[in-house]
Order: C-alpha cells, then sequence, then structure tokens
C-alpha cells in the first residue's frame, strides 16, 4: 500500500455474539432485534464481518496481552485476568487449584504491536479500558507498553462506575476508579460519553500532528456494573426489556453512538478515506449473574445463544466474538479504490486476535522479517480482503487452567482446539473430553466422542502436541502440589 493507513481498533469489552442488530450468522435473531446498533450496520454494509471470529481468550486480560505482543495466552502464561500480582481471582475447586500463571500481565517490550507501529512513525493512541498488567507493574501504563498517549487505561479492569455523577468510582475504596477523567467529574455524562470527547479531541491532535495512527480506543462497556445510559435506556424499558437487560441494551447503544461519532470526527478532518476500522471484542458475551432475561423467557447462559454458555467458557460462547472490518471513506460513501474483493459479505474463514497484530503490523509497514523474529501465532489478513485469497489451513486453540468466578455452564479450566469444522475440548475439572462438528452442531450439544473414534484420537494428539509446543499449563493437583499432566 503506497500510503500507511490510520488503524483504529474498537474493542469493546464482553461483548457477545449476538449483541448487535448486525448478524454474524446468515439470518439475524430475535435476540439481536432488540439492539439497535445503526453504525455497525453501516461498516457491515460495506466492510467485512466474520461468523467464525475468535477471541484468543475467553476472559479479558488474556486477550488484550494477545493483541499488543501477538501471542497466545498459553505461550505468555498470561492465562486469566490481572489486578494484584499474589493473588488469583478464580473460583476455588475441591481438588484443583491455579498453576503459578503470570499474574504480572504484560511487560515492556519492544516487539509490542504500538511499539511496532511507533517505529514506522505512527503516532499510537489509547483510551479506555487497559487492563493490560496488574497493580504497581510497568504494563499497567499504556504509555509503557508503545503508546504515546494514555487516557482512563489502567490496572483494572471494570470501571467503579459509569456515571460521572459518581467521579467514576473514584468516590470509592479500592482500585476500580476510572483515571484520567477529573474534567468530568461531578458531571452528569456517562462514561461512554466521555471517552468519545476525548476520542474526538485526540483525533484533533493525530490531524494536526500528520502522521498516520493507530487509535486502540477499549471501550469500558459493556462490562460490569450493568448501570443504565439513560440518553438510550428508557426506549428498551418501553420496549418491554426488564430493567437490567434495558440497561444492558443501552451500553450497547451507547457504543455504537460513539462508533458514528468516530466516523463523524474522521470525516470532519478530512482523515477517512485512508482510516480503516476493526470492531470486535475481548471474549465471549458475558451471560452470568446480572444479566436479566431473553427473548425467549430464559436468563444466565442462554444470552450468546445459539451459541453456548458465555464469557469464562470454552464452549463457543466464551470463545466466538463479533467482527466487523471496515475502511471510513466507504462507510461514508467516498469514491476510492475497492478495499475488499467482497464488500458487504459474511467470511466464514476463522481468524483470531492474534491475527490483528500481524494485520496492523503489516499495515503499518513493519517487515515480514521482523515479524519472523516474533514468531507470532497470527496471519496476514489483507490477501483475504483484498483479493478473496484463502487462509492457509491451520488449527486454533485455546488453553484457560482456571475456573472462572461465577457459576454456570461448564465454567471450569479447559483446553479446546479447532481444526476444520470439528473441536474438541478437555475439561480438567470434570476429567472429560467432548467432540464436536461445529457445522452440524454450532451449540455444542452432541458429544462425537464415541461416535467418531478415530476422529476423536486424531484431535486428542493435535491438542497434546499443541500443548507440549507452546508450553501449555494445566491446573494443579492439591493433594500433590504438582500440575496435572497432559491430558
Amino acid at each position: 500500500m503506497a500510503q500507511q493507513p490510520n488503524i483504529v481498533l474498537i474493542l469493546v469489552d464482553d461483548l457477545g455474539w449476538q449483541d448487535t442488530s448486525v448478524a454474524f450468522t446468515s439470518l439475524p435473531t430475535a435476540f439481536q432485534a432488540r439492539y439497535r446498533t445503526p453504525n455497525l450496520e453501516r461498516l457491515a454494509a460495506v466492510g467485512l464481518r466474520y461468523s467464525n471470529a475468535y477471541a484468543s481468550g475467553s476472559v479479558c486480560t488474556p486477550t488484550r496481552a494477545a493483541l499488543l505482543s501477538g501471542l497466545l495466552p498459553a505461550r505468555t502464561q498470561i492465562s486469566d485476568w490481572t489486578l494484584y500480582t499474589d493473588r488469583d481471582f478464580s473460583r476455588a475447586m475441591p481438588e484443583l487449584a491455579d498453576p503459578d500463571w503470570c499474574r504480572s500481565g504484560l511487560a515492556p517490550s519492544p516487539d509490542l504491536l504500538p511499539e511496532l507501529l511507533r517505529e514506522q512513525g505512527y503516532r499510537t493512541i489509547f483510551i479506555g479500558k487497559a487492563h493490560f498488567a496488574a497493580l504497581g507493574e510497568p504494563g499497567a501504563d499504556p504509555t509503557k507498553l508503545g503508546f504515546d498517549v494514555n487516557i482512563a487505561g489502567h490496572a483494572a479492569g471494570a470501571p467503579g462506575s459509569y456515571y460521572g455523577s459518581k467521579n467514576f468510582g473514584n468516590d470509592k475504596e479500592g482500585p476500580w476508579g476510572v483515571p484520567g477523567l477529573e474534567q468530568y467529574h461531578g458531571q452528569d455524562i456517562f462514561l461512554t460519553e466521555a471517552l468519545t470527547r476525548e476520542m474526538e479531541s485526540e483525533l484533533e491532535a493525530a490531524a494536526a500532528d500528520g502522521r498516520p495512527f493507530f487509535l486502540d480506543f477499549s471501550h469500558y462497556a459493556v462490562h460490569t456494573p450493568i448501570q443504565a445510559d439513560e440518553r438510550y435506556a428508557a426506549a428498551y424499558r418501553d420496549a418491554g426489556l426488564d430493567k437490567q437487560e434495558a440497561a444492558y441494551a443501552s451500553l450497547v447503544e451507547g457504543v455504537d453512538d460513539s462508533l458514528g461519532r468516530l466516523l463523524a470526527k474522521l470525516h470532519d478532518l478530512d482523515l477517512a478515506a485512508n482510516t480503516i476500522i476493526v470492531f470486535t471484542s475481548d471474549n465471549g458475551g458475558y451471560s452470568a449473574g446480572g444479566r436479566g432475561k431473553t427473548p425467549a423467557g430464559t436468563g444466565a447462559g442462554t444470552h450468546n445463544a445459539p451459541l453456548r454458555s458465555g464469557k469464562g467458557s470454552g464452549f463457543e460462547g466464551g470463545l466466538r466474538v463479533p467482527l466487523v472490518v471496515a475502511w471510513a471513506g466507504d462507510v461514508l460513501g467516498y469514491r476510492q479504490p475497492q478495499h475488499f474483493a467482497s464488500a458487504g459479505s459474511l467470511v466464514a474463514t476463522p481468524v483470531i486476535t492474534t491475527d490483528f497484530y500481524t494485520t496492523f503490523a503489516r499495515l503499518g509497514g513493519v517487515s515480514s522479517a521482523r515479524l519472523a523474529t516474533i514468531e507470532t501465532g497470527g496471519v496476514d489478513l489483507r490477501a483475504q480482503w483484498e483479493h478473496g485469497t484463502a487462509l492457509p489451513s491451520r488449527l486454533l486453540a485455546w488453553n484457560y487452567p482456571h475456573k472462572w468466578g461465577p457459576t454456570g455452564d461448564r465454567y471450569e479450566p479447559f483446553t479446546a482446539l479447532r481444526d476444520g469444522n470439528w473441536k474438541i475440548i478437555y475439561w480438567y475439572e470434570s476429567v472429560r473430553w467432548e467432540l464436536y462438528d461445529l457445522s452440524q452442531d454450532l451449540g455444542e450439544q452432541r458429544n462425537l466422542m464415541s461416535v467418531y473414534p478415530e476422529e476423536a484420537v486424531r484431535l486428542q494428539e493435535k491438542l497434546r502436541t499443541w500443548m507440549r509446543v507452546n508450553n501449555a499449563q494445566r491446573p494443579l493437583d492439591k493433594a500433590s502440589g504438582q500440575m496435572l499432566p497432559i491430558p
């Protein structure tokens, strides 16, 4: 590409596969009908949406670290969410315990994505939820990870409050108060709006700077606490949603309004023609305590249906995420070269978070030789976008040797691997293998281990090999204090 593009990543916290009005299947579901995300629809109409996009982890910090490092959580051993270096937050198990994982989180390195882009002349901007590293660690500050600018990012993974009138949680004890937004304290303003105003100011500064920019806009929404953005919530309550689901939907719509404001600002600053936008989530949708009822009248564990379970699980509901990629100029109707071979289409190719490390680096001009020294697990998606070139056949895998906090559908330690349409999962607490054909059973309801024994053996060996190559940790046996063997 002759000119380095501006790169915008919009990472929404805990946003589920079904949590927008954009369908990631051939047809939208009843659940999606409740949401209003017209600006995301604009992106999808001229860009690409992926039906098989995955986060690198089933909870937040592992995915966020994978995005910046290009390395899977099994390799970094940043396998759970961070806050204190001496504490695990996983749920206790009778016979198993957490391994000695990297509680400190992501450390500074010249190989991190913002550092690579900065070497290529980029202005690097971080806004929103960071959650890369624990309190007191250098990596808790995005400016130590290659970002020139940090607004509101720190060690904690949730806001103390979404309300400016509550000082975004800074009026309470603990680490949850959102930093750096003191000018909004005491005001009747929602956190998403405050971050959006800061984004608009940072785009103005980037335009004045004249360099290409990388903007990582990581919303705190839609993470708990699920608090209503009253700019939008009343309409959802009037439509019949219960209080919690109306509040959740208002968080989603606030993010979409922010997306519209981003597009408008890019247009006003004459930046849109050369800006690519990637919109996705850091893990599967939250579907545990605190959520309300779905359109089917069901509650916890069902908000990602037809996917099973949610955030924290090895089922598809915990791993599969929404993903839309588009060029801002295309969204705004500029006359410019066609960027995608099949604009507006639904892409079935499985992709994962680490692919964006590789793709963004190559978009920014980082050489393939430089990336080869890092040995990332990601692939460059540009040829697929521009020419429809098929990606090389590969395995996708996940390792989570912890038990996520809330109760729910199979929230327990797991290692999972996807090969084509086949997915195999080993559950450490249940001491159980499960095999699914995702092309026939997206909801992972029928365990095929005994139906296809040869396929099961083949995938078991692939999973074991992947674990050995990546040094994937397993839970500890409490009785012996030793890590469980590779299954």
